[in-house]
């Protein structure tokens, strides 16, 4: 009878001993299943900006009109658009200092004194979205917990970190140099999605890459010819 009891207990604390032990399995399983989860996503996150500039290429030298890349840092989502038109000058930023007219009045006269200088000017080019990119006008989200830090490109003379930002396409397979920021919760670094202006190669590099200074198209694609 003794023999038969203790028995029972022994077996009852290795039973025991088991939950305890898997209990801690799924403990560690489900902290750093989470981290795995959370860097997925965000790789995930860079390939989608990624397929959205080789689709941009791809659409633009088919339908022989621009495109761009629309990246909207408060939604954190991106789609692509088309141009209506196989002609799109890029819009330049106003020039940093000078003077500044005092009066509306002068703002006016120096309005429609540049107005008249200029010229005729041809309709601004319209963008739709592109087929085959996004069910929906509003663009692919990144996903949940991914956030879109900067862009910047090689027109931008400060990264845009809210609103929308974009990057362009032209056929025969030019765009311009960019660099895409993205991070997720709990990880200060994130990756960066680079862009190059000559081929249109992109790259996903881990941390955050501040857009070089210009140089040459044959050096940036020599420079990328030595990371490779």
């Amino acid at each position: 009878m003794r023999r038969s009891l203790s028995r029972s207990r022994g077996v009852t604390l290795i039973e025991v001993l088991i939950v305890v032990a898997l209990i801690g399995l799924l403990a560690g399983a489900a902290i750093f299943g989470s981290g795995m989860l959370g860097s997925s996503r965000l790789r995930a996150a860079a390939t989608l900006v990624a397929a959205g500039v080789r689709a941009g290429i791809a659409r633009s030298n088919s339908i022989g009109r621009p495109t761009r890349l629309v990246i909207d840092l408060d939604a954190d989502r991106v789609t692509l658009e088309e141009a209506s038109s196989s002609r799109m000058l890029r819009e330049k930023s106003k020039p940093a200092g000078g003077a500044q007219v005092a009066t509306e009045a002068e703002q006016a006269a120096k309005a429609e004194s540049d107005r008249i200088l200029d010229g005729p000017r041809a309709p601004r080019t319209a963008f739709q979205p592109a087929p085959a990119f996004a069910d929906t006008p509003s663009g692919r989200e990144l996903g949940s917990g991914i956030d879109l830090v900067q862009v910047q490109t090689e027109h931008d003379e400060e990264p845009v970190t809210s609103g929308r930002a974009y990057v362009y396409f032209w056929p025969g397979g030019m765009t311009e140099r960019a660099h895409v920021q993205l991070r997720r919760a709990g990880d200060p670094e994130g990756l960066t999605v680079t862009v190059s202006s000559l081929t249109g190669r992109t790259r996903v590099v881990r941390g955050r890459v501040d857009l070089p200074l210009p140089k040459s198209d044959k050096e940036e694609d020599q420079g990328e010819r030595e990371a490779d």
